[in-house]
């Protein structure tokens, strides 16, 4: 790794290696539109020694003392926290994101996890049953194996600690492929990781384009379990591939997630967790508040308000803490835009529209903060996960219309629910098909929860105490005691 130019080897071993191909992933910086740095373009080579690293790992590791794994990982999550600038600024420069997201990813997010895994490490636990004079049953609860962990752009340590740490704790051995567009972050945390105590192989990290090296990643007969986070239709391909070998699969995949306001919600609470929903990370997050149903007696006052906040949304690189930065790639700008026309064929524009006007924002992959209003629920932009700063409003007309228009998605990942009335909101949560529901709010640290996604967004336990057992084989165990049961 060059600490200048930030080129990176792949992480293996715990060491740095470079890739077999000879072939590198120039990974740029999103809101210069410069290069930032290169990582190795791997392939199956590449993987097949991560692969043998962490089963060499493994070994080490699942025998190792619950009470020591533990240590270890309360050690990288003091060691994240201490570190936070460091790895925000790498974060940041990657993804696009402001120091102030990379600063609370580190320390209240990917720090956090590791810390509250650390505090599961030592409690796996199975059950017991005596049959007087007959058997004593019991329950074991083991590591999977080497698990294979796909992460994506938009959160790397966000998004991976939420499968990278429970692994750890459960005992498992870790493979990672990040993203080719933002896999610095993770690179940097691995040889971290080392530092703090993780035994060689215990966490690998290897890099390419999924082009190539996701859809070996996928097939590789090495993996006992697959996690991925990411589209709906590359997931479909995972868990096709995963199928052939039986490979138990954890998915959390896409979302149009509705956030619904009724008519005696708190107008400028609702307003300000619209805002968040949609243009935090310029969109850029898989449970964003894409849809924004609006009961009909509030509607016309609501979006015109909506659009004058929307129009006083700071954006800038990571330097500026702005709410919205870049998106990820010129590429991923386009796909953006594509939909913003789509919408104007489909619906009425009220703000953005474009790329901003600002001459300092021109290099970078920016889009202005958009708002379309009057948006019928078959349109591709209330349908389709366009993972950009595009919002699209809807209006009902009472309760039951406003339920049936969230649900009205292939997607069910998350939800939300503006109103005063505890009824009202009690009643919303039950009814709508999505693994999670923010009441009067929008996203939440609230890792010690589990959940899991609904229909097209995946399936599996994410966060919590829950999500320790997808990492984690049961096993039962009976012993005959006396002459009496059985067949």
């Amino acid at each position: 790794m060059s600490e200048d130019t930030m080129n990176f080897d792949m992480y293996v071993h715990g060491e740095w290696r470079p890739g077999s191909t000879g072939e590198v992933v120039e990974v740029m910086n999103p809101a210069k539109g410069e290069l930032l740095g290169t990582v190795p373009d791997g392939g199956q080579d590449d993987l097949d020694a991560a692969v043998e690293s962490a089963r060499e790992g493994l070994a080490v590791w699942r025998e190792t003392h619950p009470r020591v794994r533990s240590q270890v990982l309360y050690r990288i999550a003091a060691t994240l926290q201490e570190r936070a600038e460091e790895f925000a600024r790498i974060y940041s420069l990657n993804s696009g994101g402001s120091i102030g997201t990379g600063l609370w990813t580190m320390y209240d997010v990917a720090g956090r996890r590791f810390e509250y895994y650390a505090g599961l490490a030592d409690k796996i636990r199975g059950d017991s049953f005596v049959t007087p004079g007959e058997f004593l049953s019991y329950t074991l609860r083991e590591p999977i194996g080497v698990t294979g962990h796909i992460v994506p752009w938009n959160g790397p340590l966000w998004i991976g600690s939420r499968t990278i740490a429970p692994a750890l704790a459960a005992g498992n051995a870790v493979v990672v492929k990040p993203s080719s567009e933002a896999p610095l972050t993770l690179l940097k945390f691995a040889e971290m990781a080392h530092e703090c105590g993780l035994p060689p192989g215990v966490l690998n990290v290897v890099t390419g384009r999924g082009s190539r090296l996701g859809d070996l990643f996928s097939r590789h007969p090495g993996f006992d379990g697959i996690y991925f986070t990411g589209s709906t239709a590359t997931g479909r391909k995972i868990l096709q591939n995963a199928a052939t070998r039986n490979v138990r699969t954890v998915m959390e995949l896409g979302g149009k997630s509705p956030n619904i306001v009724f008519e005696d919600a708190d107008i400028d609470k609702a307003l300000d967790g619209a805002i968040l929903a949609i243009f935090a990370n310029s969109g850029q997050i898989c449970v964003a508040g894409s849809r924004l149903l609006v009961q009909a007696s509030i509607h016309d006052e609501f979006v015109e308000r909506l659009v004058e906040k929307a129009a006083g949304i700071t954006i800038g690189g990571p330097e500026a803490n702005a709410l919205m930065g870049p998106v990820i790639t010129a590429a991923q700008r386009e796909r953006v835009l594509g939909y913003i026309e789509k919408g104007k064929q489909e619906a009425e524009l009220v703000a953005g529209g474009g790329v901003p006007d600002d001459p300092a924002l021109q290099k970078g992959y920016f889009v202005s903060p958009t708002i379309f209003d009057g948006v019928p629920n078959t349109a591709a932009i209330a349908r389709e996960e366009i993972f950009g700063p595009v919002l699209s409003v809807t209006s009902f007309a009472d309760f039951d219309e406003g339920i049936a228009l969230a649900n009205d998605s292939e997607y069910g990942l998350a939800s939300a629910v503006w109103t005063e009335n505890v009824k009202t909101a009690n009643l919303a949560a039950q009814a709508l098909e999505a693994g999670q529901v923010f009441i009067n709010h929008y996203y939440t640290a609230a890792f010690e929860v589990s959940r899991s996604p609904y229909k097209s967004s995946g399936h599996g336990m994410s966060e919590g105490p829950d999500a320790i057992y997808e990492f984690l084989n049961q096993k039962s165990v009976s012993i005959k005691l006396g002459e009496g049961g059985g067949w």
